[in-house]
């Protein structure tokens, strides 16, 4: 017979898939490179199947693996929730959660009514900045969890960072609105420093497509009056309900765009029990629910 499937082992499988690294595994478990290996050697044993092809270092699933991923995911999950669950009326204390405007307006809602419902003597405060300024708040102690986009050179010094999820960006122009057709497109944009704003500069420049800055906001409400307004175009997540806006497809000129990581950072040194079950419960509802909507 087969032997259980041991939730330890589940969890070193698929950060194993997720961070493409033993290095980076063997770092978050706190363990050795040699001690990761032999876990998957030993879940491979109880499956009764390889689950990654022979040499670790290119991380490729066999087609068993592929099989069990999902439902790896699944059992972590449920276990976790479980845990949580049962866990969530002892628990209690204050978590400040940094993240960038749009995240709190669009992410946010939904993932903090939740475990306001299964926490309640959780108290939750949002600290709102752009990811550069959140790393540095963390590392101030002015922060416990934060939501960020992954950025080059960006990351608290005091913190430890893992993927959310990768995240579509999108051109958005008002309903019946010609911005995005003027020879010099303008465009509603976030301060310096925002790679939404980088990402979409470049892509116009690289394409050789004209632009000028019309509005700058730290502001997503700001931005978003502008393009209602048809008087600039704006770069959002592919995720967000933005109402009375639509996107502008490639045919009307305006260039793809790449992916963005959401990343989730939680301090190292000194995190409460309160924080940690929170940066728990946004790796379930922000990160591994996107992941099962994708599979879906």
């Amino acid at each position: 017979m087969a032997r259980p499937l041991e939730i330890m082992l589940l969890r070193t499988f698929v950060m194993l898939v997720e961070q493409r690294s033993v290095t980076r595994v063997a770092q978050k478990l706190h363990r050795t490179q040699p001690a990761v290996s032999l876990q998957i050697r030993r879940l491979e044993e109880a499956a009764g199947q390889a689950l990654f092809e022979t040499d670790l270092r290119r991380l490729r699933l066999t087609p068993h693996g592929e099989t069990l991923l999902p439902y790896a995911r699944a059992m972590l999950r449920m276990h976790d929730e479980a845990q949580l669950k049962l866990s969530s009326e002892e628990i209690e204390g204050r978590v400040t959660l940094g993240c960038p405007d749009l995240y709190a307006a669009f992410l946010l809602p939904e993932t903090l009514a939740s475990f306001r419902q299964a926490y309640p003597r959780v108290e939750v405060s949002v600290r709102c900045a752009l990811s550069r300024q959140i790393a540095t708040d963390m590392d101030e102690g002015l922060v416990d969890v934060a939501i960020a986009t992954r950025m080059p050179g960006v990351q608290p010094r005091t913190g430890d960072a893992s993927r959310l999820r990768a995240e579509k960006l999108v051109w958005l122009g008002a309903e019946g609105g010609d911005a995005h057709r003027r020879p010099q497109v303008p465009l509603a944009m976030l301060p310096e420093g925002n790679l939404y704003r980088d990402l979409a500069l470049m892509a116009l420049n690289e394409a050789g497509r004209g632009w000028r800055i019309a509005c700058v906001s730290e502001s997503i409400a700001g931005l978003q009056a502008m393009a209602l307004a048809d008087a600039a175009v704006i770069v959002l997540s592919a995720s967000v309900d933005a109402k009375g806006l639509v996107r502008l497809a490639p045919e009307t000129g305006l260039p793809p765009l790449a992916d963005v990581d959401i990343m989730l950072w939680r301090r190292i040194q000194g995190l409460s029990q309160a924080a940690e079950h929170f940066a728990r419960h946004i790796e379930q509802h922000v990160g591994r629910n996107a992941a099962t909507k994708e599979a879906a």
